[in-house]
C-alpha cells in the first residue's frame, strides 16, 4: 500500500505542469459563434413580438391607437398655434426655427424678441447710391453712358465748343 500511496502523488505534480501549455482562443470563432447566436435570438424576439401582438384584445388595439392619434393632434396643435404667432409677428422663414415655446404666452415673447432681433440688425436700404470724387469732394452728376449729357460733359471738360 505504501507503494501505491508513494505513486499517486507523484502523479499529481505532473498535473499543473501541462495546464500553461493550452491552446490560445480563438476569438475569432468565439465572435463569430456569439454572432449567431445574437441574429437567432433577434428572429426568436421578433417571434415573441409578434405572438404577443396576436394576444391583445381588440380594446388594447384601439387603445394604443388612440393614445398615438391623441399625441399627433397634440403636435399639430402645438404647430399650428406656433405658425399662427409667427404669422402674426411676421418673421421671415429663415427664422421660424427660432421661435420657441410650450404655450401662447412664451411662444409670443419668443417671437416679439426674434422680431426685435431682427428689426434692429436689418440694414437700412440706401435711398440714393452716392459717389464721392476724392480731387473734388463731390458727386458726380448721373449721366447715361450712351446719352447727350456724357458728350457735353466731356466738350465742357476738354474745352470744345
Amino acid at each position: 500500500m505504501s507503494e501505491s500511496a508513494a505513486a499517486e502523488p507523484a502523479a499529481t505534480p505532473a498535473a499543473p505542469v501541462e495546464a500553461p501549455a493550452q491552446e490560445a482562443t480563438d476569438w475569432k470563432a468565439e465572435a463569430r459563434k456569439w454572432e449567431s447566436r445574437a441574429k437567432e435570438n433577434s428572429s426568436a424576439a421578433a417571434k415573441l413580438a409578434e405572438i404577443e401582438e396576436s394576444k391583445k384584445s381588440e380594446t388594447q388595439k384601439l387603445q394604443e391607437e388612440l393614445a398615438t392619434f391623441r399625441d399627433r393632434a397634440t403636435a399639430a396643435e402645438r404647430d399650428r398655434e406656433r405658425l399662427a404667432v409667427i404669422a402674426k409677428h411676421g418673421i421671415p422663414e429663415e427664422y421660424h426655427d427660432l421661435v420657441h415655446g410650450t404655450d401662447s404666452e412664451t411662444l409670443t415673447a419668443s417671437a416679439a424678441k426674434i422680431k426685435a432681433l431682427i428689426t434692429a440688425n436689418a440694414a437700412p436700404a440706401p435711398s440714393e447710391a452716392s459717389f464721392v470724387i476724392p480731387s473734388e469732394g463731390g458727386s458726380p452728376s448721373t449721366l447715361a453712358l450712351n446719352g447727350d449729357g456724357i458728350e457735353s460733359a466731356l466738350k465742357k471738360a476738354l474745352g470744345i465748343a
